[in-house]
């Protein structure tokens, strides 16, 4: 088909001069093609062949024109203008993108719009809020559709500079083929995931730079009302990918303790002053600040958190430690931390698992309370725990690498449980107790929340609505029907919500529902009890099964030589170790030798004193260590002359299992044997109790 046409193009050029047996000659079979479109379809294939040549030039021609037009646009572009790019993954983007939807594309009208019924996560398009939202948003039982506009390149006049703002789509939100190409303003809402061109007509940066700067503004004008919460979703990018919007929560909405509250607020207040950066630099102390906010569940160290975060314009970065896979995971997140933020680790309790499992397994067995139901209790409880290990997370709070200027909230319901390295001075200055709610605090619970809103406005529609010193007394009476420390914040808040429209009924029956929550709460302690009474009657029997098996296993042991076999192996091995400590010794004092020796040479006036005073010093030492080996030998024969006589004793009386306890006893002196320590510290009339009972 290229030839035929080819070949029509040439017979076009030269003016029509080949004729039809020309064409026979280059193509056999032209004139059999040329009599059947001529007779079935009444067509002259020669004419047909001439048009196609010439709209394949002409397209060529076209598309020539284009490239060239567009090369020439660009260096016309690049040569008057200045331009700015923005990464897809940078917060500017999505700032510039929120600027352009609430200033550039709702007032162009533009007609090219997409439809989105998803969830949006993230804060790009904040002016979705605008006239274009369904009013049904919030009471639909279905996702109501969502209208955003979308462009390619849009033009507009800022502060009286003329701008360009092009979206470098990416392959996922645009699809063009060899043939067709479809216009950037089909492909899609922007997800603030592609990178960003700002042109400004002109030869310089400065008005892109103040229009950026406009555009963060912007942003953080709409955030006045909202709390920014970053958090980690995706653990196979590591990055904070997730930003949610939350309501302002006045600090005044957290019931607590009002002077650690002021005295709180006060601390983070200067240390977010300027001259307070100064001083720490100055004086070499690291710029950083950590609380621990540990307390019983429901007590509001979350909340506290938030306000916190709205109280001072801070975003909140929220780690949910038992979701962080591990230390890198961890380190990454807190390397992409801005300089001046609020970190919230939640469940700090769930880092250092591995520590705490290394010190269960060093542990004597004495510690039997690390049984096997407390140990399937850990379990469960270890299966929420995370993978980072604390030094990991002691590296990214106070390591060598980690950032300065941040606010690090830790969180935990166990503070007990907290390894003091963790918990020391410079990583955590302040431990605040969040703790069951006082009468004070829930008499403020309660007119905040029957008392008017700052607008005049009841709180619920329904609200029965009272004077003020009625609503006065009866909060009082309600707070006096409150125990002292007994309910947590959350449950107090519960309560009211069930009466949020008559305050009359939640001060009537708050005596009846602390009645039945008290005996609830007598109930459950009652049955902890019986629980931690059975596990102690358990460890307890198995305490007397293990001294009956270790006392099978010295039923072997039948002869004094037997024993004396089994107590001179001890004795060997503490001589062995003994021995190796006293090389070790000898070796450091060498090494000491011959640094003194390398220092003589530059000191020779006084060499022959110093070996005089050495020798005096090794004469010394050596007198005392001939003493305490006396003593020490001394000591040994007396202790086996009472393990004889009490080996034989027992012997006597059938019970080997004293034997085993002391036996235990001399390995214990070496810490090696971490049962032995239990087998002594067991009484005697107990083990031969368990011994019989075994039988």
């Amino acid at each position: 088909m290229n030839s035929l046409m080819a070949l029509a193009g040439t017979s076009l050029l030269n003016d029509r001069s080949t004729s039809l047996q020309d064409l026979e000659d280059r193509i056999p079979g032209f004139s059999v093609l040329q009599d059947f479109f001529k007779k079935w379809l009444r067509l002259d294939l020669t004419t047909l062949l001439t048009a196609a040549a010439l709209m394949g030039a002409a397209s060529t021609g076209a598309q020539s024109i284009q490239e060239t037009g567009s090369k020439f646009y660009w260096w016309i572009v690049r040569f008057l203008t200045a331009s700015i790019s923005i990464g897809g993954n940078d917060r500017l983007n999505r700032e510039v993108l929120n600027w352009l939807g609430a200033h550039v594309l709702m007032k162009k009208g533009t007609r090219i719009l997409t439809a989105n019924s998803e969830t949006i996560r993230n804060d790009a398009w904040s002016y979705r809020h605008v006239s274009q939202e369904r009013n049904d948003y919030h009471h639909e039982k279905r996702m109501p559709v969502q209208y955003l506009p979308t462009f390619g390149t849009t033009w507009f006049i800022h502060k009286r500079n003329i701008f360009m703002v092009r979206r470098i789509l990416t392959s996922s939100s645009h699809y063009h083929s060899s043939w067709t190409r479809t216009p950037d303003e089909y492909a899609g809402a922007p997800e603030g995931d592609e990178p960003l061109v700002v042109m400004c007509l002109g030869r310089s940066v400065e008005p892109i730079k103040r229009f950026l700067h406009s555009c963060r503004e912007f942003a953080d004008k709409q955030r006045e009302a909202y709390i920014t919460v970053r958090i980690s979703k995706r653990s196979y990018d590591e990055t904070w990918d997730t930003t949610i919007l939350r309501p302002l929560r006045p600090l005044e909405t957290v019931h607590f303790d009002e002077k650690i509250k002021d005295e709180l607020v006060a601390d983070i207040s200067n240390y977010l002053d300027v001259n307070t950066r100064k001083f720490y630099n100055r004086r070499g102390i690291p710029y950083r600040r950590g609380f621990l906010l540990y307390g019983p569940p429901g007590t509001g160290k979350t909340s506290l958190s938030l306000a916190l975060a709205g109280r001072f314009g801070l975003e909140l970065y929220l780690l949910h430690m038992p979701s962080v896979r591990d230390d890198s995971v961890l380190e990454k997140l807190f390397t992409a931390l801005p300089p001046r933020c609020l970190v919230l680790l939640e469940d700090i309790d769930a880092v250092g698992i591995k520590r705490r499992a290394r010190r269960r397994d060093d542990d004597s067995s004495d510690e039997s309370d690390k049984d096997s139901d407390k140990d399937d209790s850990d379990s469960d409880h270890d299966r929420g725990r995370s993978n980072c290990t604390l030094s990991g997370l002691l590296n990214v709070i106070d390591g060598v690498a980690s950032q300065e200027g941040r606010i690090v909230l830790m969180t935990s319901n166990f503070a007990e449980k907290l390894d003091k390295a963790l918990v020391r001075p410079g990583r955590v200055d302040r431990m605040i107790y969040l703790g069951p709610i006082s009468p004070r605090c829930c008499e403020l619970m309660f007119l905040r929340m029957f008392g008017p809103d700052a607008d005049g406005a009841a709180p619920a529609d329904r609200t029965v609505q009272l004077p003020e010193d009625e609503l006065q007394r009866l909060a009082l009476e309600f707070s006096g029907n409150i125990p002292h420390e007994v309910f947590t914040p959350a449950q107090i808040q519960g309560y009211l919500l069930n009466y949020r429209d008559s305050p009359l009924d939640a001060a009537g029956n708050v005596v009846k529902w602390v009645q039945e929550e008290v005996q609830l709460v007598e109930a459950a302690k009652e049955k902890e009890r019986k629980a931690n009474e059975t596990k102690k009657k358990k460890r307890k029997e198995r305490k007397l099964r293990k001294a009956a098996r270790m006392a099978e296993a010295m039923r072997d042991y039948d002869s004094d030589e037997e024993l004396e076999e089994l107590r001179q192996k001890v004795e060997d091995k503490k001589k062995r170790k003994k021995r190796e400590q006293q090389d070790e010794t000898e070796a450091g004092i060498e090494a000491k030798e011959k640094t003194e020796e390398g220092n003589d040479a530059e000191t020779k006036v006084s060499a022959e004193t110093k070996e005089e005073a050495e020798e005096k010093e090794k004469a010394e030492e050596k007198e005392k260590a001939e003493e305490k080996e006396k003593a020490e030998e001394k000591e040994k024969a007396e202790e086996n002359e009472k393990t004889e006589e009490k080996a034989k004793t027992v012997l006597k009386n059938g019970t080997a299992a004293a034997v085993a306890g002391e036996d235990e006893t001399i390995a214990g002196d070496e810490k090696t044997d971490s049962a032995g320590a239990e087998a002594v510290k067991v009484a005697p009339e107990t083990v031969t109790n368990g011994v019989s009972g075994g039988h």
